[in-house]
């Protein structure tokens, strides 16, 4: 005879209580708050990068004073509220000149991206494509560039061509080359054996209809991923440019060259340095941040 009963296993109290049970509700918090932190951080970087480039565009708007403004009563005074910033060893306001030299800081790292982009895409489009001797010849001598240091690179360029703003950024440029050839190579590998590539031979395509008609389009998440991460880097070769004095000295000096005026009166004005060395951390950080975000948006697995 069976006697229905309910035994304490079933009842709700010990459903709740069951470990096994209960173990997918903190992993779910613990995901939304994950998800909720990281959405914040990149609202903050996108406020941060669209103010910073508000400030390149008009700075005059911004900055409460003129960058070439020199007040000699006011020779490093610390951070006040007149001079949020403080001032520099000319009696200038460094907020002023932060706001300023945004401007030559961006350029350096968007178009030097721009230009580097370009030609290691269309280096590793071809190598990727053609395979053989043409594969091996190009991906040898970027190897060889590959195995020299961004910056030393970026400074041996410099050197050779002198200071000037085209001559810093062509520098920068050729240093990113190496690698988005490289990563844009191994893309095409990956796309140049599927199905529909074999279709367009098959139908008769030339072969500079397949590689930017095709292909390329297919590397255009990886490349815009490597570009973004990519501008971050490039600032930091240009101010470290202008850190050695490798850079162009204008009236209105960049992030690099006031870290390096300021670096011989840290003892005696520690934020002459220190305010526009935060600048370049945190518009890396943040341009960083974008990045990798765009590269987890446009992750085909990201819903695994």
């Amino acid at each position: 005879m069976q006697v229905n009963s309910v035994t304490p296993e079933m009842t709700p109290e010990a459903v709740a209580s069951n470990p096994v049970g209960g173990a997918a509700q903190p992993k779910l918090r613990s995901k939304a708050g994950s998800l909720t932190v990281s959405k914040a951080l990149l609202g903050f970087s996108l406020a941060v990068l669209a103010f910073l480039v508000a400030a390149a565009i008009v700075p005059q708007w911004i900055a409460p004073y003129s960058p070439t403004d020199m007040k000699t009563d006011q020779l490093l005074h610390s951070p006040s509220l007149s001079h949020w910033l403080g001032t520099d060893q000319f009696g200038r306001d460094v907020w002023t000149l932060i706001i300023f030299g945004s401007r030559q800081s961006l350029l350096m790292g968007i178009v030097s991206v721009l230009i580097g982009g370009l030609i290691g895409t269309l280096i590793g489009l071809i190598a990727g494509y053609c395979g053989g001797i043409v594969d091996s010849v190009f991906m040898r001598l970027n190897d060889i560039l590959m195995t020299i240091p961004g910056i030393l690179l970026a400074i041996a360029i410099s050197v050779a061509l002198g200071p000037s703003f085209f001559n810093v950024i062509l520098a920068i440029s050729v240093a990113a080359i190496p690698g988005k050839a490289r990563v844009i190579r191994s893309t095409v590998l990956s796309i140049r054996s599927r199905p529909f590539i074999d279709a367009a031979r098959a139908v008769g395509t030339s072969h500079l209809e397949i590689m930017f008609r095709h292909i390329l389009p297919n590397c255009f998440s990886p490349l815009l991923v490597m570009m973004t991460i990519g501008v971050g880097s490039s600032i930091l070769v240009g101010t470290g440019l202008s850190f050695l004095g490798l850079g162009v000295v204008q009236e209105i000096p960049d992030w690099g060259y006031l870290l390096s005026q300021g670096r011989s009166y840290m003892t005696v004005a520690w934020w002459v340095a220190t305010f526009p060395g935060l600048a370049i951390t945190l518009l890396v950080i943040v341009v960083n941040l974008i990045g990798d975000h765009l590269r987890d948006w446009m992750d085909p697995k990201r819903g695994v």
